[in-house]
């Protein structure tokens, strides 16, 4: 049995093997994961699974037309066929001008990303943080009774880039999260049930906070007990950090440059014109220090950035690959995610967020004789990304100057995105990131229909 080549080893055998074809301008990339998750039911683990991942993506640009091949067979036999598998895909592809593999250097900045060890935690451990949130949980109220499913993960991985014409760098990264769905039952007749969830990650487990998740869990649960229905109004909607980050999660794709290329944003010929309140800034952050989507480079070794999307009200750009930048004559912004070495990129967020504002988001709320604090927004992939048209299923808490009436269910909230993201006059100074790297603070929407009883 051969040896097992280092990373760096691998990445520089297929470079090798690219050149011995003749292939002038080529891509590594590899990628080495492991990762784990411990399942808790019942105040005990009920699964505990173990992965890991090494393998090398290979592209290949000859006469702009693009190959690309994958492997997990490392051997030096293994990496040489899925080179010269690259290179016969690219005789195949159909040419395009805008095609490129990365040409300048990669910094080195260090974004505090990796804590070595992460994985490396006894199970019992591991175990620990998912039944601290189920106790949290249930000490915040005896009808939480039970849970659907409570998860801690983990992960560690290093990614390397290299290519034919020089750039060559690599980075380590770091990732522990938990997660939770409380059940609240109702000691009365019929017995009431209402879930609650809740999630956080960090990149080092001692930032973990699993009685906070627990807590809010919990909280969201009971606090959708007792739900009635809302009479069909108008009514000032309040987003909480968290709700607001699941309709940022819906924005995100408009500043995609593929999707406003072929027309799928509605953002697209709008670069320098107002497309929200003058209080709303975007930005995506890619060089945000220990950042849950922080990198030094994107999926095609182009440099990360931090850009602003929407600068107090206005469209200043999109997120672009190299190929999207091309055809719209800018730099690009090295936000050509990739998920794996077996997966070409694509355009995506890092750590995107709603800039804090300075308002004291509870002083706003108080301030409303009534407004609707959504709780919960459903089929958010079912808005429309060219008009922004959008129509969700939602739960939340009627308000009256701020305190809580009663919570409220069967809702529907109906309107447009350009109406929503003009209308929204309160962001709070309570900016918060959740699991997936998007950061909000609380957003208040003027007014929205709101479809009920």
């Amino acid at each position: 049995m051969s040896e097992r080549l280092t990373n760096e080893a691998t990445v520089d055998t297929a470079l090798d093997a690219l050149r011995s074809l003749g292939v002038a301008t080529g891509e590594v990339f590899l990628r080495e994961a492991q990762s784990g998750s411990v399942e808790i039911k019942e105040g005990a683990i009920e699964s505990a699974i173990a992965r890991g991942e090494r393998g090398v993506g290979i592209r290949v640009l000859d006469e702009q037309r693009l190959g690309f091949a994958y492997t997990s067979d490392l051997s030096a036999d293994g990496i040489r066929t899925c080179a010269d598998t690259a290179r016969r895909m690219s005789g195949v592809t159909e040419a395009d001008p805008d095609l490129a593999l990365a040409k300048k250097a990669i910094d080195d900045a260090d974004l505090d990303i990796y804590q070595a060890g992460v994985v490396d935690r006894p199970l019992a451990e591991r175990g620990a943080v998912a039944l601290t949130v189920e106790e949290a949980a249930r000490a915040v109220d005896p009808r939480i009774r039970q849970f659907r499913k409570t998860t801690y993960s983990d992960s560690e991985s290093t990614t390397i880039i290299a290519t034919t014409t020089g750039v060559r760098a690599s980075y380590r990264e770091s990732y522990c999260g938990v997660m939770t769905s409380a059940v609240a039952t109702e000691t009365s007749p019929g017995g009431e049930r209402q879930v609650g969830y809740h999630g956080e990650a960090a990149r080092r487990f001692a930032e973990l906070d699993p009685v906070r998740v627990g807590q809010r869990a919990a909280q969201r649960a009971v606090e959708k007990l007792g739900s009635r229905p809302l009479a069909t109004q108008k009514l000032p909607v309040v987003l909480d950090p968290w709700m607001a980050m699941d309709l940022l999660r819906a924005i995100g794709p408009l500043f995609s440059a593929d999707n406003v290329l072929k027309g799928r944003s509605l953002f697209a010929g709008k670069v320098g014109q107002r497309v929200a309140n003058e209080k709303i800034t975007i930005v995506d952050d890619a060089r945000k220090p220990r950042g849950l989507r922080s990198a030094p480079f994107d999926g095609e070794g182009v440099a990360t950035t931090t850009r602003t999307l929407i600068d107090r009200g206005s469209l200043r750009g999109y997120l672009t690959s190299l190929k999207t930048a091309s055809k719209l004559h800018i730099d690009p912004s090295g936000n050509a995610r990739r998920g794996g070495y077996g997966s070409p990129a694509r355009i995506g967020p890092s750590n995107l967020f709603v800039a804090a504002g300075s308002d004291d988001a509870e002083g706003i709320v108080r301030g409303l004789d009534h407004a609707l604090a959504v709780t919960s927004l459903l089929n958010l992939h079912t808005i429309d990304p060219v008009s922004g048209e959008f129509s969700l299923g939602a739960t939340g808490n009627y308000l009256e100057r701020g305190g809580r009436v009663h919570p409220a269910e069967g809702i529907t909230i109906a309107g447009n995105l350009t109406h929503l993201l003009g209308a929204v006059v309160g962001v709070g100074n309570d900016l918060v990131f959740g699991p997936g790297g998007l950061g909000s603070p609380t957003l208040v929407i003027s007014e929205l229909s709101i479809g009920g009883a």
